[in-house]
């Protein structure tokens, strides 16, 4: 069997019912087991092969499940993570916050970075592997953090977890703290797609009412955990910029920075000279 032949017959199916042609490059290179870019040089294929591609790619077309979680896999910053129900899928958007974090620790030779609500632990796995520090990582669910570790030692990392309600059982004396809370509109929550509010945890969207509880938290904390030239990096929503901004008034803010589509994707804050 021709591979070139299967994925085109697939995607136009998928195309055909409104699915996104590019998860059946996903789900191909997963089965096979190489990477996308490998592609093209595979020619041929067993029909044992292609019956299986047949299968996941039906399995994908008619149910919601995301195909990360179809997988339990995901990729993020160049490094691979297990995904499942506990923990939010890695957004590549994310990767503006690590890109951030990793400018700011080697601009000023940060040695102690906490990343708060970690899930999957995505952020400080990737900006662990990455700069020369001490990474803690804590989470308030047990079964997020049990992932978490799972995906660290997965990335051969060194990351201290901690089981913590934000900063509840979190010490003191850190350089940087970075993190992408929950910050969906409780009432907003119902109108994601079924990928999003079927399969990731309730607990990694929840922000509160307007979204913005647990920013409200870091502000109020965060302060009273950081070194004298700490900084706060943060994720926000799409149009939470000046609302956070209004939230962190007693920090000062260095630095805005948007998304592949121009949209204010991360924040950084510093302690106040006042």
């Amino acid at each position: 069997m021709k591979l070139i032949d299967l994925r085109n017959e697939l995607k136009r199916v998928y195309n055909q019912h409104g699915k996104d042609g590019a998860d059946i490059d996903f789900i191909v290179s997963e089965l096979l087991g190489v990477s996308r870019t490998e592609l093209p040089l595979i020619k041929e294929i067993t029909s044992r092969q292609g019956k299986e591609i047949r299968h996941y790619a039906k399995k994908r077309m008619n149910s919601e499940i995301p195909i990360d979680k179809l997988f339990k896999k995901s990729y993020f910053y160049g490094l691979e993570f297990f995904v499942d129900k506990n923990v939010l899928s890695p957004r590549q958007d994310s990767e503006i916050l690590v890109d951030t974090a990793i400018k700011f620790i080697k601009k000023n030779q940060y040695k102690n970075v906490l990343d708060l609500c970690t899930g999957s632990g995505c952020l400080a796995i990737a900006i662990k592997k990455n700069c020369d520090i001490d990474m803690t990582a804590s989470d308030l669910s047990k079964p997020a953090l049990k992932i978490a570790k799972a995906n660290a030692k997965r990335n051969s990392t060194d990351i201290k977890f901690i089981l913590s309600d934000l900063f509840d059982k979190i010490e003191s004396g850190f350089d940087l703290i970075v993190s992408n809370p929950p910050y969906i509109a409780r009432d907003e929550i119902k109108t994601l797609s079924r990928e999003v509010k079927d399969y990731d945890p309730l607990l990694a969207l929840d922000g509160g009412v307007d979204g913005l509880d647990f920013y409200r938290r870091i502000a109020i904390y965060a302060i009273d955990h950081l070194t004298d030239r700490g900084a706060v990096i943060l994720e926000i929503g799409y149009n939470q910029r000046q609302d956070i901004i209004s939230i962190f008034k007693d920090y000062e803010l260095l630095q805005v920075v948007p998304d592949l589509n121009g949209i204010d994707r991360v924040l950084v804050f510093k302690r106040s000279r006042r």
